[in-house]
């Protein structure tokens, strides 16, 4: 029996992409914001409603083809084949080069932000975006990053969890601080921080590329780095992370 007849079978008539996106997902452990991701891509790429036995592997290529940015159309291609089930040739991730202000830079651009703390707790304890925007547990310099607040507002586990060691000073200032904040909110003043220093590209990914790279430039070992950035690889950290000066 093919995919699609298969398909027929658990959905009677409903054969668009998105519904065979739903009935290959529905039984799989995936957290609800991955699944969203997913169905993302077939709204980004237009196929939400395409019917599923017109789809063919030369026509998903042709769409991703149009995706100008290399990692954005992995990502596609990924979500795509968990979505559909086809044999979609996943492209290698392209490294994306930042200019990397000099540390002394960044904290200044965001010493008299409102959103100064959030945009530390990226600098000097590597937090992604959500993970900035919640409490999270600390035992004297060490941070255990074990949670993210969603664009929704609702709290999940992160992407990576483990623990973070960070400077005496700021441990001292993160502990009596509240990080509850909307992600949307911090990064938008992320952002209007590093227009006013004369950052226009200033992002909380960005600050986070710049705290794996000063602590190679401050002589770490890769293994630290791993651990710091909390990657299962250090060659992600290396490869993806680091501009070395």
């Amino acid at each position: 029996m093919t995919i699609l007849m298969e398909f027929r079978v658990q959905l009677h008539d409903a054969v668009t992409c998105h519904d065979v996106a739903l009935a290959r997902l529905a039984n799989r452990a995936i957290k609800e914001t991955t699944l969203r991701e997913y169905l993302a891509s077939l709204r980004a790429l237009d196929l939400a409603d395409v019917p599923f036995d017109s789809v063919t592997v030369a026509m998903l290529t042709t769409k991703l083809q149009r995706v100008l940015s290399p990692n954005t159309r992995r990502k596609h291609a990924i979500n795509l084949r968990a979505c559909l089930g086809l044999p979609l040739p996943c492209p290698k991730p392209v490294r994306k080069d930042y200019e990397i202000p000099d540390l002394t830079e960044l904290r200044a651009a965001l010493e008299n932000s409102s959103y100064r703390m959030w945009g530390f707790a990226m600098l000097f304890a590597g937090l992604r975006l959500g993970e900035a925007c919640t409490n999270q547990p600390i035992k004297r310099h060490v941070i255990t990053v074990d949670r993210q607040r969603l664009p929704d507002g609702t709290i999940s586990t992160p992407k990576t969890a483990g623990p973070v060691t960070v400077p005496p000073w700021f441990a001292d200032e993160y502990r009596h601080h509240d990080f509850a904040r909307a992600a949307n909110t911090v990064y938008v003043g992320i952002r209007r921080a590093g227009k006013r220093a004369g950052i226009p590209d200033l992002t909380p990914h960005r600050l986070r590329h710049a705290f794996a790279t000063n602590l190679v430039n401050a002589g770490c070992s890769p293994e630290v780095l791993r651990r710091q950035m909390r990657h299962h690889d250090v060659s992600v950290s290396l490869r993806f992370y680091v501009r070395f000066v």
